[in-house]
């Protein structure tokens, strides 16, 4: 189970652990491209070197706690491995919310589970409406990138 936190060389590789694999591709909770390139484009606009005010890295804006339960790899910059990371950590945030709320994520959820510190929404019963406002916005826009008409 990788380490929680709010909101990552060569020869090294991304190692995924049973408890992270991910579902089959079919599954409402697979990460897809749209859905990983609007989580890239909210977080950084996709800029491979920025990081954030509390530390956290890649395109994707992961704690770096997080980033080292995925892999070994500190090439942040890596679009290729910031991938298999965000990817990794997407399942396993899905199948947390799956487990605990009893029903599957929509986009809205998976959003706010990636942008805010580990339990906040469970503490809140993941529920929308009790989120705070900031997050509500911000989550809004993430569903609106994923549904665009390119």
């Amino acid at each position: 189970m990788p380490v929680m936190a709010g909101t990552t060389g060569e020869g090294e590789q991304v190692q995924t652990n049973e408890a992270t694999a991910a579902p089959t591709a079919d599954s409402a909770l697979a990460p897809d491209s749209r859905r990983l390139l609007a989580l890239a484009m909210i977080e950084t606009g996709t800029n491979d070197r920025e990081i954030g005010g509390a530390g956290e890295v890649s395109r994707y804006q992961l704690s770096r706690a997080v980033w080292k339960s995925y892999t070994t790899s500190q090439d942040y910059t890596d679009p290729e491995v910031s991938l298999q990371v965000a990817w990794q950590h997407w399942n396993y945030l899905a199948n947390y919310f799956k487990q605990k709320a009893g029903r599957e994520p929509d986009d809205f959820d998976m959003y706010v589970l990636w942008n805010t510190r580990f339990g906040y929404y469970a503490h809140k019963g993941f529920s929308q409406r009790e989120i705070s406002p900031v997050v509500q916005d911000r989550a809004q826009r993430f569903v609106n990138l994923v549904n665009r008409k390119a």
